[in-house]
C-alpha cells in the first residue's frame, strides 16, 4: 500500500507530472502502468518533495531521475544507452553519473566531458587521451573502461562502478587508518600502477581521491585524465608540452612531486612513486606531508624541506613503513625506488599487509559507526549502574530488530534550507519517513527536550546553539545520549574532525554526499 506523504513545495499540476513521467522512458510496462494509475489517485496539484519521495519510496525512480522528471530536465535523464541513476560529482574536465545499460542491466559509472570544455582543443585532447589511456588496462586493482562514445549530452567515457569511497574522504570522515590498512591499501595501489608502468603509462595524479576502496577491501585506481602514455606522446613531446602549457601545473600540489611542478616535460614513472608516498603519509597522518599557504609554497616545499618522520609524528609506526615512505618521498627521482615493482616487492616483505580476512574484518570497522568509542558509552545512564559498551550497544533505540525505518523518528537540524532538502530527500529514499527538521540549534534541543529521537543528523552551522554545542547537549542528555548522530558539514580540516567525532559525532559526511556514503552509515544501524 502506498505511504502517505506531506507536501510543503509549490505544486505541479498533476497531467504535466503524468506527460513527463511517461516521456521520461524510465518506466516500461508494468511498473508504468503502477506509477500512471497511482498518479490519477492524486490530487490535482503535486508538490516536489511529495513526489520524489512517492516515487522513489516506491522504487519506481531514484530520487534523481524523479526530481529529473519533476523539474522537466528529460535530458539529464539519458546519456547514449544508458539511464542515469544519481549524479556522482563533478571537477574540471566534467561530471561523472551513475547510471545503468538499458538492455544489459549492468550498473557503471560515466564521465561526461563538460560541454563549455568541449570546443578547447586542450581538453578534449586531454579527454580523449583518458579514453584511449584507460581502453588500454586491465588489472584488478585499476578501474575497468567498458565504453566510449559522443552524444546528444557530449563526449563520455563509461567505466566500471565501485561501490564505496575514495581514500580521500575515507579519512576525512572516518578518521586516519592503521599502519597495516595503509600498507594493504598502498600495496594494491602500487600493483596496479606497476601494471600501469609497464604498458607505459604514468598516472601523474595519483592521491587519495583518486583510489577507491570497495566494499570488500579492493582499491581500484581511476581518473586517468592526466596519464601520459611514454609509448605515445614520448619524452618531450609537442603534444605533451601544449597540455601543460594551457592547463597550467598538471597534477595535485599536495602530492606531486618536486619535478612534476618544476619540469613536467621531464616527468618519469618514478613521480608516481613519489604521490604514493605522499598518499601513504595521509592516510597514517590524516595530512599531507606538505603544507604551505599557497601552492607556490606548498610545491617549493616539497623540492626543499626535509622529508617529514612519521616515526616522530606518529606513536604507533613500524619502522619499516617510515622507511618504505622516506625512499618513496627522495627528493631527486634518483633517490627513489628505481621501479613501483621495487615499492611491491619490498611492502611483500615487510609482512605488515594484512590477510583477506584482517581486511575484511577492518574494512567493515570502517563502514561501521564505532559504538565503542563514542562518548555514549560513558554518557549518564537513566538507571544508577556502571555503563559498559555493551550497555551503549544495547540502550541504543529499539530500532534493529523490531521496528522498521519509516516507525522511527530522525531530527534534521541544519541552518541551510538546501541543506535539509538534500537529508530529507536522501532519507526518505531509505525508507525514513518520522522527519523533523529546524534550521535553529535552539529549537533542536527544544524538539530533542519534547522526544527522543532514533537518529540525529545535524550540521555545524546553527543559530543560537551551533552544531558541536548540539551534539555536546545531545550527549548529557539522559534520554538521548546514545542517540547516533551524523553530522554533515564542509569541514575537511582532519584536526577538527577528530575534534568534532570526540564531542560525539557518530560518523562525518561531506555536504556533497552521495545516497550510497549515506546508507553505508546507516545500514548498520538500522538493517532494513
Amino acid at each position: 500500500m502506498t505511504p502517505q506523504y506531506h507536501t510543503i513545495d509549490d505544486p505541479l499540476p498533476r497531467e504535466t507530472l503524468r506527460e513527463r513521467l511517461d516521456a521520461s522512458s524510465l518506466l516500461k510496462g508494468e511498473e508504468l502502468e503502477q506509477s500512471l494509475k497511482w498518479l490519477d489517485t492524486q490530487a490535482s496539484e503535486l508538490g516536489r518533495s511529495f513526489v520524489v519521495q512517492a516515487l522513489a519510496t516506491e522504487g519506481w525512480l531514484t530520487p534523481f531521475q524523479a526530481m529529473a522528471v519533476y523539474d522537466g530536465r528529460l535530458k539529464d535523464l539519458h546519456i547514449g544507452n544508458y539511464d542515469v541513476l544519481d549524479r556522482l560529482g563533478s571537477g574540471g574536465m566534467g561530471t561523472v553519473f551513475k547510471a545503468r545499460h538499458r538492455r544489459m542491466k549492468r550498473t557503471v559509472a560515466i564521465k561526461v566531458l563538460s560541454w563549455s570544455l568541449s570546443e578547447n582543443k586542450s581538453f578534449v585532447q586531454r579527454f580523449q587521451r583518458e579514453v584511449e589511456t584507460a581502453a588500454r588496462l586491465a588489472h584488478p586493482n585499476i578501474v575497468t573502461a567498458h565504453d566510449a562514445d559522443v552524444c546528444e549530452a557530449g563526449q563520455y567515457l563509461v567505466m566500471e562502478y565501485v561501490e564505496g569511497t575514495d581514500l580521500d574522504r575515507l579519512v576525512r570522515t572516518r578518521g586516519t587508518l592503521s599502519a597495516r590498512l595503509t600498507a594493504t591499501m598502498i600495496l594494491q595501489a602500487a600493483r596496479g600502477l606497476d601494471y600501469a608502468h609497464s604498458q607505459g603509462v604514468i598516472h601523474r595524479d595519483v592521491k587519495p581521491a583518486n583510489l577507491l576502496i570497495d566494499g570488500g577491501g579492493v582499491l581500484k585506481i581511476t581518473d586517468l585524465g592526466l596519464a601520459r602514455s611514454t609509448e605515445v606522446f614520448g619524452g618531450d613531446s609537442f603534444q605533451e608540452t601544449s597540455l601543460t602549457t594551457h592547463g597550467g601545473i598538471l597534477g595535485t600540489v599536495d602530492f606531486m612531486s618536486p619535478e612534476q611542478a618544476f619540469n613536467p616535460s621531464q616527468v618519469d614513472h618514478r613521480a608516481d612513486i613519489y604521490s604514493l608516498g605522499c598518499t601513504l603519509f595521509f592516510l597514517v597522518m590524516g595530512r599531507p606531508p606538505y603544507s604551505g599557504e599557497t601552492p607556490m609554497e606548498t610545491l617549493l616545499l616539497h623540492k626543499q624541506d626535509p622529508i617529514p618522520s612519521l616515526l616522530n609524528l606518529h606513536g604507533n609506526m613500524p619502522y619499516e613503513l617510515d622507511d618504505l615512505y622516506k625512499r618513496m618521498l627522495g627528493k631527486r627521482p634518483a633517490d627513489r625506488f628505481d621501479a613501483m615493482s621495487l615499492v611491491v616487492r619490498a611492502l611483500e616483505r615487510s609482512g605488515l599487509a594484512l590477510s583477506e580476512a584482517d581486511l575484511q574484518t577492518e574494512v567493515k570497522r570502517l563502514r561501521t559507526p564505532d559504538l565503542e568509542s563514542s562518548p555514549r558509552a560513558a554518557a549518564p545512564q537513566p538507571a544508577a549502574r556502571v555503563a559498559t559498551a555493551a550497555d551503549a550497544v544495547q540502550d541504543l533505540p529499539p530500532s534493529t530488530s523490531n521496528r522498521t525505518r519509516s516507525s522511527l523518528t530522525v531530527l534534521i537540524a541544519d541552518g541551510s534550507l538546501t541543506a535539509r532538502v538534500h537529508v530529507r530527500n536522501t532519507l526518505t529514499s531509505l525508507g525514513f519517513t518520522q522527519l523533523t527538521d529546524v534550521s535553529d540549534g535552539a529549537k533542536a534541543v527544544t524538539a530533542l527536550d519534547a522526544q527522543r529521537f532514533d537518529l540525529v543528523v545535524t550540521g555545524l552551522n546553527l543559530s543560537r546553539i551551533d552544531g558541536p554545542k548540539l551534539i555536546e547537549h545531545i550527549r548529557q542528555s539522559p534520554t538521548s545520549y546514545n542517540a547516533p548522530i551524523l553530522l554533515v558539514t564542509t569541514e575537511s580540516a582532519p584536526a577538527k574532525l577528530q575534534a568534532l567525532r570526540r564531542i560525539g559525532a557518530s560518523a562525518i559526511i561531506d555536504k556533497s554526499f552521495r545516497i550510497d556514503e549515506v546508507r553505508a552509515v546507516l545500514d548498520p544501524l538500522f538493517p532494513r
